[in-house]
């Protein structure tokens, strides 16, 4: 269950540092159907954060005390990507996430994890793959905004 906890220990890192990137990539898309999404979004990897620590507790471990480096370095990031304009934000959204997904794949098939971890990586990963398609379709919607301004 090392390898488990440490998996687990690295993935509560990453929620934070998730968090981080949509809490500062928000201030970008205010007033909009978007920010809605970018509010939802910081809240579910917020939760995820939180479950996480959770079942490291119950597994007589505790959260990684490296996640505030990665929130750090994610509201870096964040703003980075948010000084690069929409599109490129919600990009680094769908990298992000398609790496969670990859990496929560990856534990899942690799790791002896017990069932409710096994239950939580899953539905992790189910909501991660919601954010993919959100962004995906926040992409599609900002670049006709684009283009249509464009066009006048």
């Amino acid at each position: 269950m090392d390898k488990a906890i440490c998996a687990l220990k690295f993935m509560y890192s990453m929620e934070r540092f998730a968090t981080a990137i949509y809490r500062a990539q928000s201030g970008a898309f205010r007033n909009t159907t978007i920010a809605e999404k970018m509010a939802y979004a910081v809240e579910n990897e917020r939760q995820h954060a939180l479950d996480i620590a959770g079942r490291l507790i119950k597994l007589n471990s505790s959260p990684s005390s490296f996640g505030f480096l990665f929130q750090m370095a994610g509201t870096v990031l964040g703003f980075l990507s948010r000084c690069s304009g929409k599109v490129l934000a919600l990009k680094a959204g769908v990298i992000i996430e398609t790496r969670a997904v990859k990496d929560y794949g990856y534990f899942l098939k690799t790791l002896k994890l017990d069932e409710p971890t096994q239950l939580l990586l899953q539905r992790i990963i189910a909501d991660e793959e919601y954010h993919i398609k959100t962004w995906q379709d926040s992409i599609e919607i900002v670049s006709k905004r684009i283009n249509e301004h464009a066009k006048t």
